[in-house]
């Protein structure tokens, strides 16, 4: 099986969320034991990087790469084909941020099955499984 993994649960990992990062251990492991494929995009750099970077804490940055190359994630470049998904995206679903779109749009157009997040709100998307780390 395909999976995406959004920012959010990357980052519970790498900075040892107590409430989520058990749960992401977890459900990496049965991945790899499943040998699901992972996916992700260049969104996810760009989104984990930001506080790291102003924090000056290029250990968190290394320890993030170190974790994507562990898992052997193939990391997805945004093209015109994405992009073009990601504003269907936002037309049909107007809750939808810009970054969110793009991240759905790449999980869809390189054929995951599942959408690995903990954003609440892309329950209601209908085009991929999301996978909630926790459910209100």
């Amino acid at each position: 099986m395909r999976k995406f993994l959004d920012t959010a649960p990357l980052i519970y990992l790498v900075e040892g969320h107590p409430e989520f990062k058990d749960i992401v251990k977890k459900i990496l492991s049965e991945s790899i034991v499943d040998n699901d494929i992972l996916i992700t995009s260049v969104i996810t750099i760009l989104e984990f990087g930001v506080k790291p970077e102003k924090e000056n804490r290029q250990d968190i940055i290394l320890q993030f790469r170190e974790l994507l190359d562990r898992l052997n994630t193939r990391i997805e470049i945004v093209d015109e084909e994405i992009a073009t998904n990601a504003y269907k995206l936002r037309a049909k679903y107007k809750f939808l941020k810009g970054m969110d779109s793009i991240q759905l749009a790449t999980a869809i157009t390189s054929g995951c099955e599942e959408f690995i997040t903990n954003d609440q709100k892309l329950e209601r998307i209908e085009e991929i499984n999301i996978h909630l780390l926790k459910r209100k």
